[in-house]
């Protein structure tokens, strides 16, 4: 048989209940605000990989560049960039003058402009090449893509979430790229 007289008053329980949820709720609101800021500090922590393609016009010529992409943010602001790929040059004809490969890891110090855009401005510290990346000056240029190719120039990325796997990249000074990551979350 169950003894009732153990358990506590209905005025202790109305009491108990009470701290109960009073605890509760700050609990479920602080778990609330923490499934939250992951989403919208959506692009940390992500590493992803894709494609890039860079198609330029001009007067006399066109420049292409289709390259790998690797892009990770690091520890104390910093971003990893790596790209392989192969940059062409044709003449008005559509002829091939000139073609160079480009094999490099491009670390960036960024500054986190605005959140609402998830605007970041970069300025590349630190470029390492591979012994057969062979992009210069002039091709790099009229790629328009000067921070891959010069350490200490500055850009403006753009990253926006497309679905749960996918970000669009986009820079000042490249055209928009789409990123692949695979969601740990």
């Amino acid at each position: 048989m169950i003894s009732f007289k153990k358990w506590p008053s209905p005025g202790l329980q109305n009491i108990l209940l009470t701290l109960l949820l009073v605890g509760l709720l700050p609990g479920i609101v602080i778990y609330g605000n923490s499934l939250r800021n992951d989403k919208v500090a959506f692009p940390f922590n992500t590493s992803c990989r894709g494609n890039m393609i860079v198609d330029a016009l001009y007067d006399d010529q066109r420049a292409r560049m289709t390259t790998s992409f690797y892009f990770s943010f690091l520890d104390n602001n910093k971003i990893l960039i790596s790209l392989s790929g192969t940059g062409y040059l044709y003449d008005r004809s559509g002829k091939v003058i000139e073609r160079k490969t480009i094999l490099r890891n491009i670390y960036y110090r960024y500054v986190h402009e605005s959140k609402y855009t998830n605007t970041y401005s970069l300025t590349s510290t630190q470029i390492n090449t591979d012994s057969v990346d062979n992009m210069d000056w002039k091709m790099s240029s009229l790629l328009l893509m000067n921070s891959f190719f010069m350490a200490g120039q500055t850009d403006t990325l753009v990253l926006k979430k497309y679905d749960d796997n996918t970000m669009l990249i986009e820079s000042n000074q490249s055209p928009l790229t789409m990123c692949v990551f695979k969601n740990d979350l």
